[in-house]
């Protein structure tokens, strides 16, 4: 049964689902001006697809645990775009467990993100800047991997092209880059090296498959499928009308 969240846990959920997939591979964003708060807006290439998300971490005697997540995505052909997130766990040395689903709607034209609350019957808004997308090539998604380590002095290594190949009908570029968190930075005594792979769709404009490495978090895998270049209906992108707005805290504004 799905849980009901007060407003200000409800937007601090959101604002999780929002960053959750926000990789250590964005830290090398090639639009700078697509900072906390802004959106990143493609037009003319409308798609539903669904995009799982799945962490594996060995524990020191060998057993596994297991998390998975999914994400329900949408995307019309004026950009704005529709994200149910069904979230058992956020992955990290502390994992979160959520067991949440959370709808976050992003209509660049009215330049607000809205997150529902159905139990409450509730949008919670935040403004939002629409950013057009630069190079998709070079531009990673920030919607698929683990949580990038907040203020930590991370080393990113320059980008290395995989080339392209076709992945269930899609043509898809990778790229892959590696990133180190310097010894002492958070207690630990060595270096910790992550890497994080992505296959961006050249047509879609999203990542379709991704690997993430983290040794504090074990091995994320993000694979999109189901993947329709239908034009979605327009309702799945409006505030149902027997919602009502209300601004989202400020504490969860500029999370990414």
């Amino acid at each position: 049964m799905a849980s009901r969240f007060s407003p200000s846990r409800a937007a601090a959920a959101a604002a999780v689902c929002v960053a959750l997939f926000g990789a250590l591979a964005h830290a090398d964003d090639a639009a700078p001006a697509c900072s906390p708060n802004n959106v990143r807006v493609v037009t003319g290439a409308p798609y539903s697809a669904l995009g799982t998300s799945q962490t594996v971490t060995t524990l020191p005697d060998g057993n596994r645990v297991v998390r998975q997540n999914t994400i329900r995505q949408w995307r019309d052909s004026d950009g704005r775009t529709r994200s149910e997130y069904s979230l058992s766990s956020i992955g990290g040395p502390r994992p979160l467990e959520l067991n949440a689903t959370v709808t976050v709607i992003d209509d660049p034209a009215a330049r607000e993100r809205y997150m529902l609350q159905p139990g409450a019957r509730v949008a919670l808004t935040m403004p939002i800047v629409p950013c057009r997308a630069g190079t998709p090539a070079l531009e990673p998604d920030v919607t698929v991997g683990p949580p990038r380590p907040a203020n930590l002095p991370l080393k990113v290594s320059p980008r290395v092209k995989l080339g392209e190949r076709k992945l269930d009908g899609e043509t898809v570029a990778g790229s892959r880059i590696e990133a180190t968190i310097p010894a002492g930075a958070i207690g630990n005594e060595q270096p910790i090296k992550m890497s994080a792979e992505q296959w961006y769709g050249k047509d879609l404009q999203v990542v379709v498959e991704a690997t993430y490495q983290d040794p504090r978090t074990g091995e994320t895998k993000y694979k999109l499928s189901d993947i329709d270049r239908a034009e979605p209906d327009a309702k799945l992108f409006k505030v149902p009308d027997d919602y009502s707005k209300q601004p989202a805290p400020a504490s969860t504004r500029n999370r990414r």
